[in-house]
């Protein structure tokens, strides 16, 4: 089935009518301009990266080498699942295979009874030719998943590695795998990164993917290719399951994280997909609708296999793009902890409390109602001010405000401490004074994920006031924190939609961020030896090293009117100190989990240059 261009050509008016609207005909402009250039620079890079990556003699001599001293050379089951393919492609994903510089292989097909001749033909030539090739011929169309099955039934590798019938490995995928596995021999599911080619053999659109990401695998199937998992765990999870067809992968490795912790990424580009009119590459929801059907179908079971239950949402405009939901369990109470001094904000539209303004938007567009808030001030909110957010209109006291005073001078870290030292609520919510909520549900939205055990830290997605980012994540490259995409346009997608959909990172900002009390006081709160910045970026670390992951949605959003409390910059050896402190832990990680080697370490915006 082919892609429609003309569904295509819609949505994408559709898209720019929006821009134009909210933007005007120069906003708009200045939109297309820099989308252009984004892309310009993006392939220009990537065939630059692509030369300078490409495999000398001497690279390919050290790996037969490696290979001759390794004790242990895994066997791999390619499995191939084949109809109707045009020979040209058939042909060249079969070579790639036999191209492969590690040897221990054998390449698994199933045809599903492709009525095309030349497909029994080039098959059969090709599994006489190399007895690592086996071929099964279905008697009837079963589509991908029986074809899969079969294919795997074949198999008697350790391990198995997905191909589709028109894409092709890197002469060095296998040998990439068999030496990771040689490091790690408990891994158990290992996926690479990816690219795209062409017809004219031109590798483009590369995806640089983030190491093990469980919220972002369930906003999208970003593992993808190559993916690599133990024989034994695929077949004690049965395989493919019938009424998948189209993510079959997808659905298989929902399960297979379900049974093991041993995943493991290889930052390297290992799969070329072929862009073809029916590839997916090529046509998105157009070519392949049952695809994203299948896709919603598979995470809709992984929810109700879950022990926190909810549903499955399309994220807005962006098909192959998923919002997985939970349910509340009960109704907890949130403590959102307020450090102010009650200061005045100065906007487009006039000045106004910055403390007041906070306070008025969470009372009054939050849709969760259970809530406290517990104000920490050093003895300088003006009694205006306080009677304002303590006293509703008649003069009584408003039933879940209170009051914390410190004596010792501002210390963020400090003020913070001694609000959850006072907090009753099952959840803390740290919250800026700064801050503004747009979106009545961002309790719910945070909770969502709070609330599940191996989740710690619960961002948001914070905008300035003009609606460009300020915060959708924070990343640290070479010891530095920087917000991930910090200053673009508040609707810019991100790197493959990262922006859009739910994500982990390293790190989220204090300024907004969500975590259970027990978390929080498990790792002895925020170290008082920050002051003032960067007590976020350690309290994260410390929850991270702990074994909880961090995510950041960006369907809780706030205006955040950034340091009006005090002056920006950082302070003396601040920089120094959370450097120190973390530098084992630094070494440990080998660089932040959530980015990639390969890309830029001096822009937090996923760029090669």
């Amino acid at each position: 089935m082919s892609a429609n261009p003309l569904v295509s050509i819609s949505r994408k008016l559709v898209k720019l009518w929006r821009v134009w609207r909210e933007r005007n005909t120069i906003g708009l402009l200045k939109f297309l301009y820099r989308r252009s250039l984004e892309k310009f620079h993006g392939q220009a890079n990537y065939q630059k990266w692509v030369a300078r990556e490409c495999l000398t003699r001497a690279d390919l001599l050290a790996a037969q080498r490696a290979i001759e001293g390794w004790a242990y050379r895994p066997t791999f089951s390619v499995i191939m699942p084949v109809y109707n393919v045009e020979a040209v492609w058939l042909e060249k994903a079969i070579r790639s295979v036999q191209n492969q510089i590690y040897p221990h292989w054998e390449l698994c097909i199933a045809d599903d009874a492709s009525p095309k001749p030349h497909i029994k033909q080039i098959l059969t030539r090709y599994s006489k030719l190399d007895p690592r090739i086996k071929v099964v011929f279905r008697s009837e169309n079963g589509q991908i998943v029986a074809a899969s099955n079969d294919a795997l039934a074949l198999a008697t590798g350790d391990y198995i590695a997905l191909l589709d019938h028109d894409d092709e490995l890197a002469v060095n995928a296998l040998f990439e795998n068999a030496k990771l596995i040689n490091e790690h021999p408990e891994a158990d599911f290992i996926y690479s990164d990816e690219d795209k080619m062409d017809t004219a053999g031109k590798r483009l659109d590369p995806f640089f993917k983030p190491d093990w990401s469980p919220d972002y695998f369930h906003a999208c199937m970003y593992t993808c290719h190559l993916g690599v998992y133990r024989t034994s765990l695929i077949r004690e999870i049965n395989g493919f399951r019938a009424g998948y067809d189209g993510s079959q992968d997808y659905d298989l490795v929902l399960r297979v994280v379900e049974r093991t912790k041993q995943i493991y990424h290889i930052p390297k580009v290992l799969y070329h997909w072929r862009i073809i009119p029916a590839s997916v590459t090529a046509g998105g929801e157009q070519a392949k609708p049952w695809a994203y059907i299948a896709a919603r179908q598979a995470l809709e079971a992984m929810v109700a296999r879950s022990p926190y239950p909810g549903w499955v949402e399309a994220a807005p405009d962006r098909p192959g793009f998923w919002r997985v939901r939970r349910h509340i369990l009960g109704e907890p109470l949130i403590s959102i902890i307020i450090p102010s001094a009650g200061k005045a904000l100065h906007t487009s539209e006039g000045s106004l409390v910055a403390l007041e303004n906070c306070i008025r938007s969470i009372q009054e567009r939050s849709t969760y109602r259970k809530f406290e808030l517990v104000l920490v001030d050093g003895y300088d909110i003006p009694d205006s001010t306080l009677a304002a957010v303590m006293q509703s209109a008649n003069g009584s006291p408003v039933a879940n405000v209170r009051l914390v005073r410190c004596e010792e001078p501002f210390n963020f870290a400090h003020r913070i401490n001694q609000g959850a030292a006072n907090a009753r609520g099952e959840f803390l919510l740290l919250l800026n004074d700064d801050t503004e909520v747009t979106t009545p549900a961002w309790l719910e939205s945070m909770v969502e994920f709070a609330q599940q055990e191996a989740i710690g830290a619960v961002g948001a997605k914070l905008l300035y006031p003009d609606g460009k980012i300020q915060h959708g994540g924070v990343m640290v490259l070479g010891g530095n924190p920087g917000h991930a995409f910090h200053g673009f346009d508040g609707d810019h997608p991100g790197y493959f939609c990262s922006n859009l959909v739910n994500r982990n990172y390293l790190a989220v900002t204090a300024a907004c961020l969500m975590i259970r009390t027990e978390v929080f006081h498990q790792v002895g709160g925020m170290d008082e030896i920050f002051p003032l910045n960067y007590n976020d970026v350690d309290f994260c670390l410390k929850v991270h090293e702990a074994g909880y992951r961090n995510v950041v949605t960006p369907y809780a959003q706030l205006i955040h009117y950034e340091s009006l409390s005090r002056k920006p910059g950082l302070q003396p050896n601040e920089w120094e100190t959370l450097n120190q402190k973390w530098s084992h832990y630094f070494a440990k990680l080998n660089g932040d989990p959530y980015y990639n080697p390969n890309l830029s370490h001096r822009e937090v915006t996923f760029e090669l240059w």
